[in-house]
């Protein structure tokens, strides 16, 4: 049995690689926030890590890569998935490898189609594995909506954090909304994109 190695303190759970069933993965596990009152709590924690799977699973079925869940313990908060190997595309994505920001956006597309709301779409929260796969991660702050003011601002926050982390690839995020319309539909992708210019200017004004 390997060690349990621990990786990182999220701001709802901690991360750490375990093993099931004899190969590597990982775990989320929901840890007891004690600023809370411990029924809202256990509901909270339990009904997140309920609509987690649901999401990564949804989201598989339209088509976006997402680590395999091996098991829920609802008990313990807990999901063990798939330990995906790979670096964050963060770390990744250069000037050379432009062409995975289509395929970002496509993702991005795929979802929004799908009715989901990723809620913290950022190029972190995405691995490049085997050199040759977009594997999108941690869903715990998604939900399932298809209001266009929902999924505007889904893709505006992956604006602005893209932007920011890839300011040396000024066609980068240009490459993503050509990837979104093609995966979602142009005219869905431009009521999105004009949502997201009205937001802006909302921010602007107040």
């Amino acid at each position: 049995m390997q060690e349990v190695k621990w990786l990182k303190q999220g701001a709802e759970a901690q991360l750490y690689v375990d093993e099931y069933l004899g190969q590597p993965c990982l775990v989320k596990d929901r840890q007891p926030k004690t600023y809370r009152v411990k029924e809202l709590d256990e509901k909270i924690r339990r009904e997140r890590t309920k609509q987690e799977c649901i999401l990564l699973h949804r989201a598989k079925l339209a088509g976006v890569r997402t680590p395999l869940v091996f098991k829920v313990d609802r008990q313990g908060k807990r999901v063990f998935m798939e330990f995906v190997e790979g670096p964050r595309l963060k770390d990744a994505l250069t000037a050379k490898n432009t062409g995975w920001c289509e395929r970002l956006g496509k993702m991005a597309g795929k979802l929004h189609a799908a009715g989901i709301v990723h809620g913290d779409l950022t190029t972190s929260n995405v691995l490049l594995h085997n050199k040759a796969e977009l594997v999108l991660l941690d869903f715990g702050l998604g939900y399932f909506s298809k209001r266009v003011e929902d999924q505007a601002v889904d893709l505006l926050v992956f604006k602005k954090t893209f932007e920011a982390t890839h300011f040396d690839l000024p066609q980068g995020w240009k490459a993503v909304c050509q990837g979104y319309a093609e995966a979602c539909g142009q005219g869905a992708a431009e009521r999105v994109f004009r949502q997201m210019e009205e937001i802006g200017e909302r921010a602007r004004y107040h």
